[in-house]
């Protein structure tokens, strides 16, 4: 029985290295240009067919949301439109070509210092005087790391392992592989989240999910932990304002005009030491390795939350100093559990109660992080027993965000975004909203 066990161990283990080894995607690089003409060169594909091509690029400059929606309108079908907008996404922390810098002068140190001041004043008095609102949170959730399964032997396995002697197969013991990894394939969709939230005095707070109410958990209920990948939050009011504070003390410098539509934007690149910082980033979730004991070497999930120093991107509108675009890309050190957690918000102007409001309209985050892939099941043999056993490959997570359907916050009123039966865009009646 050792000796059959012994086989099986070895051409699961050949079953691994004849699948890891496999060489993994190279995105290719292109410049927005170059996505244009091959979309335009496309007509006639089918939606398969581009979406796999999208899905083996890498854009080396942004692809603005302008032209993003004007892209997706012209390919043939969902799977290309999503791919187009994963491909955006990886993009959003890149320069932007140079055909869309504008070329105008830079303005002197004394209008700098003129708009950054009106954005301290738009933080500190205008995002306090928005009013309670109602508005739904649609998120599609992609990652590019791909689990595939395997269950049967390698016919060169079985016969080399056949001819090996007891001591060899003992000197060979590998555990029993249950997955091969493939990393960098092209991202696909993984989740949807359809949502509804009220922001009230400050404080975001999740009222449904995908057309169910969320409930308000018991006071002595556990601590609920964020959602997977980086806790988007703050993005309506407090998180802008911790940024336009702390680039205050920290270093900002003058970076180009933008045009977005009609504006004109002022575009300032930052830089936050963590001593000065004061963002506080949550990500969920990372495993700490194997417990030392008590349950058969099961992983331990825990949130990563730190306050890091911080780099990017605030585009100004320069007559009322209200943020229209906002990167906050982390730098985290190399012997953290997480390698990489980025966020970029846009806002647009929305009219509520006859007041005009910048409000979030898409936000993008991108996370990267190790995590666990069981590869061995803990066995035990003629009184010899493995534990579980782990890798831990990198895996990168995208979550595009939509924001819309705003509107104010009526504690006894009961509004939809669709039909009976679609995802609810109000608080429901005589319920405490929970805060996300």
């Amino acid at each position: 029985m050792r000796r059959g066990y012994r086989i099986a161990e070895f051409f699961t283990l050949a079953i691994f290295l004849a699948f890891a080894a496999q060489p993994a995607l190279a995105y290719e690089p292109v410049t927005v240009a170059h996505l244009e003409q091959m979309l335009a060169a496309a007509h006639g594909k089918s939606d398969k067919a581009l979406a796999k091509e999208l899905g083996e690029l890498e854009l080396t400059e942004r692809l603005s949301t302008l032209r993003l929606e004007k892209l997706q309108a012209s390919v043939p079908g969902e799977k290309s439109r999503l791919a187009l907008l994963v491909l955006a996404d990886t993009s959003a922390f890149q320069n932007l070509p140079a055909a869309e810098i504008s070329q105008l002068a830079a303005p002197d140190s004394e209008t700098q210092n003129k708009i950054l001041t009106k954005t301290a004043d738009y933080v500190r008095v205008t995002l306090h005087q928005l009013i309670d609102i109602v508005v739904s949170r649609d998120t599609n959730h992609f990652d590019n790391l791909k689990v595939v399964s395997f269950s049967r032997a390698v016919p060169a396995a079985t016969a080399n392992a056949k001819k090996m002697s007891e001591a060899e197969l003992d000197a060979a013991r590998f555990p029993p592989v249950a997955s091969a990894v493939v990393e960098n394939q092209p991202y696909r969709l993984t989740a949807e989240n359809g949502e509804t939230i009220t922001y009230r005095n400050g404080e975001e707070e999740l009222v449904s999910r995908n057309g169910k109410a969320v409930v308000a958990p018991p006071d002595n209920a556990p601590k609920r932990p964020p959602s997977s990948g980086i806790s988007n939050w703050g993005v309506f009011g407090p998180l802008p304002e911790i940024v336009a504070n702390d680039i205050s003390a920290g270093k900002v410098d003058w970076d180009r005009w933008e045009q977005i539509g009609k504006s004109t934007l002022a575009v300032f690149r930052y830089s936050v030491p963590q001593d000065l910082s004061n963002y506080n980033l949550e990500y969920c979730c990372f495993t700490s390795g194997k417990e030392p004991s008590g349950d058969g070497g099961k992983e331990n999930w825990n949130v990563y939350e730190t306050i890091p120093s911080y780099h990017g991107e605030i585009a100004i509108d320069p007559v009322t100093g209200g943020i229209r675009r906002l990167t906050i890309q982390t730098d985290i050190p190399a012997n953290q559990p997480i390698y990489r957690a980025d966020i970029l918000v846009e806002y647009s102007t929305i009219e509520l109660g006859g007041r005009e409001y910048l409000l979030p309209a898409r936000s993008v985050t991108i996370s990267q992080a190790s995590i666990p892939i069981m590869i061995q099941e803990g066995n035990c043999v003629d009184l010899h027993c493995t534990p579980r056993t782990y890798v831990h490959p990198k895996d990168t997570v995208v979550s595009d965000t939509i924001y819309g359907a705003y509107h104010v916050f009526r504690s006894d009123s009961r509004a939809s975004n669709g039909p009976e039966g679609s995802p609810s865009s109000s608080q429901p009646n005589n319920a405490t909203p929970r805060k996300y």
